[in-house]
Formats: C-alpha cells, structure tokens, sequence
C-alpha cells in the first residue's frame, strides 16, 4: 500500500468508529450488537473500495448476524462517513468479522495446555 492509500485507510477507520459510536449509537443498542471495534480498513488502490474489519464484544447475536446487520445499514453508514472525510469519492464500505482476537486466545490456550504437560513431567 502507498502512503496515500494508508493515510486514507487510516483516516476510515477512525471516521467510521465515530459514526458507529455517535451516529449509529441508537442502531447499535437496538439490534443488540454490543461494543463494536474498528480493527482493521484495507482501501484499495483508487480508494474506491474498502474492507473494514470489526469485532464484537457484549453482543447478543452471532458476529455474522451482526455483522450481516451493520453490512444492511451501510449505505446510511457510508453517507455518515460522506459527511465527515473531504475525498473525491467516499469509498463503498463493506464489513466483515475480524475473528484475529479469537484465534490469538486460541493459540494462547494450546500453549498453555503444551506448558501444563511439560510441567506434570
């Protein structure tokens, strides 16, 4: 990625954490989704195009249900983000589960577990 396009990245990724916190505050509470955290916005090269990456913490539904309910509201999300970034084009949002803080406590575990044995030994 280009400096540019990071810098852009960036800059969604903050933006978009402000909307779903302040704009989408009374959407988030409604369908239950608890904290929702921008971990991670890929911008492709045009900055047209853009994968952001979100995890849960707190919610009542499973992270591909919610997140099946923030891609619905995207478009609302995207003119939100329209109001808040100076570009030539808002880029389209999609959203996906960003699972890396499971399979990080996962790994976690399975070193603990080799560690347990080494030490009944």
């Amino acid at each position: 990625m280009s400096i540019r396009t990071e810098k852009v990245a960036e800059e969604v990724k903050h933006q978009i954490s402000e909307v779903l916190l302040r704009d989408m505050s009374g959407f988030t509470t409604e369908a239950g989704l608890g904290l929702v955290t921008v971990t991670r916005v890929i911008v492709s090269r045009d900055l047209k195009n853009s994968k952001i990456y979100l995890s849960f913490i707190g919610n009542k539904n499973s992270p591909e249900v919610c997140v099946e309910k923030i891609n619905f509201k995207s478009k609302q999300i995207r003119m939100h983000l329209a109001h808040r970034i100076r570009l030539k084009f808002t880029p389209e949002i999609v959203f996906y589960y960003d699972d890396t803080i499971e399979y990080a406590s996962r790994i976690d575990e399975l070193i603990k577990e080799i560690h347990k044995g080494e030490n009944d030994k």
